[in-house]
């Protein structure tokens, strides 16, 4: 550890307000919250990620040699009682120097976005590899901000000095010109210090660099880190090639799930004053906001004015200005979740003894569609009394003006819809299939569908009909894939199993 750095070992950690708030909630429920819904807060939190893995292992490493590497282990290691008890009294950020100093937390609250968006991407592709501790990579990613987060806390004034140094030569030059050395170099003997395993440590040794897990880390902390400009910074496709090569994907699929999972950090972590990566979307023109250390630069001569970056006025401009909307938000493609997908059909088979309602067990079913399988537009419809139509009875992410909502076939009709009703079978409409397919729909319904690919199923108990599924990714850019078709046919025949267990009505 350079002689600079001393002022970074470990000591007093301070936690953002927000989750100390959610920690004493949690006290007041302590016999009914699990160490899964504790430690969803702790990781929104870099700090307080930090602070309980360094405590915990600072404790029963010296006693038993165990390694505690994820926030929920370290949770049951220590008890949650006694964790939200000791929360109680652990400093709050906005009461510190560093959070009562604007430019400071400014800057904090960013990297700490910075670290939740890694820490959903980090996650979210250990997933898709099949990594069952895909929660050690989530606790990485979160934890490679750390240099910097305590930089802000403790040197305030050393960090500015390197961000001046960043705009001036590169990040290696200027990492060692005011550290010592690299941020990568320090980042492991720091994080040691406070007595984070080895088996973590393990994930930023360079030599491991080529191993999955690795890569896929490496590459969502890259990610996390380059969107903050924008999302057409073409550094972003060495990135992108890293996880499709991992994840044996699609480059392209590697992209929208890129884009899905920032818009879910957003969503998710709504609480930091700053702005997050996915804001940067819809790639609008316009100056970037000025950073808050501007003001200490160097005043320009008398006589000079200051100029903005602009983007360019072009069809792919490389900087954005404004923030998404919730309507822009929709340019970003949804994309599965493989563990909700899996809860969903576990939810189902735990509720075959018909004690959910026809509404209650549509919700886990609409639930898994909509976020296990990211499909964004969703109609279940059932037979009318008379039996002669079928009709939408729920639906979601179809806005009430919106004609879909009110979709039906008349089951007397020759209409593609009408003769999937024949048996329980599906159909994925595509490109391959849509000359032969799309004049079986009827007009009007063609109008209120689009030109986008979808799947839809119809769904039985033994002979008896129980209705059908529609499910697309609402934009046209937005296509489907085998694999979750496979997993939708699968999700529809659970579907089916519940639907005829559901409770009758009193």
């Amino acid at each position: 550890m350079t002689a600079n750095l001393e002022q970074l070992q470990p000591g007093v950690l301070p936690i953002f307000r927000h989750t100390q708030k959610a920690l004493i909630e949690y006290g007041r429920l302590r016999d009914q919250v699990t160490a899964k819904e504790v430690a969803t807060d702790i990781l929104a939190d870099p700090l307080a990620t930090l602070y309980i893995l360094h405590t915990i292992n600072l404790r029963v490493s010296a006693r038993s040699g165990t390694e505690v590497t994820t926030v929920e282990h370290a949770l049951m290691m220590q008890g949650i009682g006694a964790f939200l008890d000791a929360a109680r009294r652990l400093p709050v950020l906005e009461d510190s120097p560093a959070g009562r100093n604007p430019r400071t937390f400014a800057a904090l609250q960013a990297l700490s976005r910075r670290a939740q968006h890694a820490a959903w991407q980090a996650r979210d592709f250990a997933v898709l590899h099949n990594d069952i501790r895909a929660d050690e990579v989530q606790a990485a990613a979160l934890l490679h901000t750390l240099p910097e987060l305590l930089l802000w806390l403790r040197t305030p004034d050393q960090a500015i000095r390197l961000q001046r140094q960043r705009r001036r030569v590169s990040e290696t030059e200027a990492e060692t010109a005011v550290l010592g050395d690299t941020l990568a170099n320090l980042r492991p003997i720091l994080l040691e210090s406070w007595n984070i395993p080895p088996l973590t440590l393990e994930l930023f040794d360079p030599k491991n660099a080529e191993r999955p897990r690795q890569t896929i880390l490496n590459a969502c902390c890259a990610i996390a880190i380059k969107s903050e400009r924008g999302w057409w910074n073409e550094d972003l496709m060495e990135s992108y090639n890293a996880l499709a090569g991992v994840e044996n994907t699609a480059l392209d699929t590697i992209i929208a799930t890129a884009h899905a999972n920032a818009a879910r950090a957003a969503r998710s972590c709504d609480w930091l004053d700053a702005p997050p990566a996915a804001a940067w979307a819809p790639m609008i023109p316009g100056p970037w906001p000025s950073d808050e250390y501007d003001e200490d630069e160097v005043a320009p001569q008398t006589g000079a004015q200051p100029v903005s970056p602009t983007a360019p006025q072009s069809a792919q401009p490389d900087r954005p200005g404004k923030p998404v909307t919730p309507e822009q938000e929709q340019e970003v493609c949804p994309m599965p979740d493989k563990a909700v997908f899996k809860e969903t059909l576990k939810s189902i088979d735990q509720h075959l003894n018909g004690t959910l309602t026809l509404n209650q067990m549509s919700a886990i079913i609409l639930k898994g569609l909509h976020i296990g399988l990211g499909l964004s537009r969703i109609i279940f419809a059932m037979p009318t009394p008379d039996g002669l139509r079928m009709k939408s009875r729920f639906t979601l992410g179809i806005s009430a003006e919106d004609p879909l909502r009110h979709f039906e076939v008349d089951l007397a009709s020759k209409d593609l819809f009408c003769q999937l009703m024949g048996k329980m079978q599906g159909v994925w409409l595509n490109e391959g299939n849509r000359q032969k397919l799309w004049p079986m729909i009827h007009p009007k319904l063609q109008t209120m569908l689009g030109e986008g690919d979808f799947y839809t199923m119809s769904l039985y108990n033994g002979s008896k009909p129980i209705g059908l599924i529609y499910a697309d990714r609402g934009k046209h850019e937005c296509g489907l894939d085998p694999l979750s078709y496979t997993d939708f046919k699968m999700l529809c025949l659970q579907a089916a199993r519940g639907l005829s267990k559901v409770k009758a009505p009193v």
